[in-house]
């Protein structure tokens, strides 16, 4: 009886400290996300994730060809300044996201959508 009940002492004590060590080494990061590859986020070409039709000056993203869950999505201009910005959170993994540019004047963008575990980023020209 007092083996079976050092044993279970034992084994709290194990298991508290794990508990105990896992809990202190959670921290806040303020480091920059992760910059997800192409092989990371899409199940086919790149071509089909992500397309642009110039005739309508609209670019669409195909979240089910993504393989991460998105939660917004972000243009820069090339001065590095936020042009346009979108929530993402509460669209079905199976929506073709349109993002309307026919009012941005030509030059290069970056195109970041943020999932909860890193950011992908398109680089995207517009000529006249």
């Amino acid at each position: 009886m007092q083996s079976k009940f050092s044993f279970l002492t034992g084994l709290f004590v194990v298991l508290s400290i794990g508990f105990l060590s896992a809990q202190g080494s959670a921290s806040v990061s303020t480091k920059k996300p992760n910059i997800l590859e192409p092989s990371q986020f899409t199940t086919s070409t790149d071509e089909w994730a992500f397309y642009f039709d110039n005739e309508n000056k609209v670019y669409y993203i195909d979240f089910e060809s993504i393989n991460v869950n998105l939660s917004d999505i972000k243009l820069f201009n090339q001065a590095g300044e936020m042009v346009k910005s979108d929530k993402l959170w509460d669209l079905p993994v199976n929506t073709i996201y349109e993002l309307d540019i026919h009012d941005l004047k030509p030059g290069n963008y970056k195109i970041e959508l943020r999932s909860y575990t890193g950011v992908i980023e398109r680089e995207i020209t517009l000529s006249e």
